[in-house]
């Protein structure tokens, strides 16, 4: 009996030291609130399971305002108590609704809130955030608002969204957007969020000029490609109603899609024969490394999903995610059909090439399976046109030559 109480106790021991350690493992020594690594987790779930059972949800991300400003005056120790104090706050009012609230890193937080739409996330946070401007702590009077306050975006999972990156990305710009305007609000992202954040499209058009300059000395094949698929994206744009901000990721999008292809080796990207599925399979991975290489400027993120995404098929049969349908980002849809037209009607070392007539029937032939059905039209009304001015130009250059 003596031997089985000190086994039961060791157990115990055991388990509550476990336990104690599993708990320090998802939670912020600050704050008590989540941490960073426990709220990446629960978002990708959420997010699985709002693709799963077609569900919604809200992400919203808090900052504190001028907290930098509190910290040099009064101090680290000060400012810690602070972020104790507000994530207690946040924490004792969102618990109660069942929401995750997490410490996302510095003063800034994450809520994630299941079943809730944009609007109703907006109304949730704008009256925390009145609570918060009703709750006194020590030495507040110092902010521009004279209490205590934070700014927070707020972002609504939708079929376009395919990971938990872009949730975080949209509701960082519309944080961003909220700071923008004064701080103390909340804002929904939309385009404005995204246009309040990026340069003039001149600037981005440069530079990534100078990206793709480099594909001169390696392939010049690729360079030409997406200089001609970037004129077609200028195109589509006056077709489609689009707004200026997606117009602005398409036409980008459209001339650095395959700037992957920098990391395949000269002479797989200009073999003349038949790839062999070693090759093939390192073609494939250009996607993965598009978006790594463009992921280290951050004021291309929005282009991130049309360069990862731009070989994925209607039907669910593309790669790298075999996304389906609606899964797929409306704009990669787009930039798919421009892509594999350019590729069919440009001639290349490893395949036949098709004419304007031959890639037309075979877009339509292709609408539902690797094509949006719903763009296939109109860019086909492009090349109609296209085919007719070049037409014009070539009987005015034969009847002024015959003059």
């Amino acid at each position: 009996m003596c031997i089985s109480v000190l086994i039961s106790k060791s157990f115990r021991l055991l388990f509550e030291l476990y336990s104690g350690v599993a708990e320090r493992a998802i939670k912020d020594q600050r704050t008590g609130l989540f941490n960073h690594g426990y709220f990446e987790e629960e978002l990708e779930k959420q997010l699985q399971q709002s693709k799963r059972d077609h569900s919604t949800f809200s992400l919203g991300m808090l900052d504190l305002d001028d907290f930098k400003k509190y910290n040099d005056t009064y101090g680290h120790l000060q400012g810690d108590l602070l972020l104790e104090f507000f994530g207690n706050l946040i924490k004792e009012y969102c618990e109660k609704d069942g929401f995750v609230v997490a410490r996302y890193g510095g003063e800034e937080f994450t809520i994630i809130l299941p079943g809730a739409s944009a609007d109703d996330a907006f109304t949730y946070i704008n009256k925390l955030r009145k609570t918060v401007n009703d709750t006194y702590f020590d030495g507040v009077e110092l902010f521009p608002h004279g209490c205590l306050s934070f700014s927070a975006g707020v972002v609504e999972y939708s079929k376009d969204i395919y990971d938990k990156n872009q949730l975080i990305d949209r509701a960082d710009q519309a944080l961003y957007y909220a700071k923008a305007q004064g701080k103390n609000n909340v804002h929904i992202y939309n385009d404005n969020s995204l246009l309040q954040r990026t340069i003039d499209i001149e600037q981005d058009l440069r530079e990534i000029e100078q990206q793709l300059s480099i594909f001169l000395s390696k392939d010049v094949y690729t360079f030409q490609h997406s200089k001609r698929v970037y004129r077609y994206a200028v195109e589509m744009c006056d077709m489609l109603p689009l707004t200026d901000a997606e117009k602005k990721t398409l036409v980008l999008g459209a001339l650095i899609h395959d700037i992957g292809k920098l990391e395949i080796p000269r002479d797989v990207l200009n073999k003349k024969g038949k790839l062999t599925t070693d090759e093939w399979e390192m073609v494939k991975k250009h996607v993965l490394w598009g978006k790594e290489i463009a992921s280290t400027n951050d004021k291309f993120k929005e282009l991130l999903p049309l360069i990862e995404l731009h070989h994925e098929r209607f039907d669910g049969t593309g790669y790298p995610r075999n996304l389906k349908g609606e899964e797929i980002p409306k704009l990669a849809r787009i930039l798919c059909i421009l892509d594999s037209f350019d590729a069919m009607t440009t001639e290349r070392p490893y395949q036949k090439t098709k004419t304007f007539e031959e890639a037309v029937v075979e877009l339509r032939t292709h609408a539902g399976k690797q094509f949006d059905p719903q763009f296939i039209e109109p860019f086909i009304s492009i090349i109609q046109n296209k085919q007719a001015e070049d037409f014009d130009e070539s009987q005015k250059a034969n009847q002024h030559a015959a003059g």
